[in-house]
């Protein structure tokens, strides 16, 4: 099982936990995704020592004090989904769908300045709540 490569992550990102369910390693997520990302009713009280599950295949969206599965969390965790929408800006609610009719339905994009400009795609600034990566 390959795990996913996180954009934006930063080397103090990285951690020795694995998940519990795949052993997959993990990357550090900070209280604030946590907080904005979980479904209310999921909240924990103690925020700190998260880790988002890179895994593609497993149903665990955050584990560390407790695992958090997919409809625990708010949005729709990218990677783990193979049916649209699959997100790909979280701040700009921009899907792999809406970028593929800019490119292919449309034909006014061709590259990613074209891309941003078009759908907002990478534009806003939002990623530690709005991501489940917090990245």
């Amino acid at each position: 099982m390959n795990p996913v490569s996180v954009c934006g992550a930063n080397p103090q990102d990285t951690t020795t936990a694995r998940c519990p369910v795949c052993n997959t390693p993990g990357k550090k997520v900070r209280p604030e995704t946590i907080k904005n990302l979980l479904n209310k009713d999921k909240i924990p009280g103690i925020l700190e020592g998260y880790n988002l599950c890179l895994s593609r295949d497993c149903d665990v969206v955050y584990f560390g004090r407790q695992i958090f599965r997919k409809n625990d969390v708010k949005v729709r965790v990218w990677y783990k989904e193979t049916e649209h929408p699959i997100p790909v800006c979280y701040c700009k609610d921009v899907t792999e769908r809406d970028i593929i009719d800019h490119i292919a339905v449309r034909g006014c994009c061709n590259d990613l300045k074209d891309i941003q400009e078009h759908t907002g795609a990478n534009t806003g600034k939002e990623c530690l709540t709005k991501n489940p990566a917090g990245t």
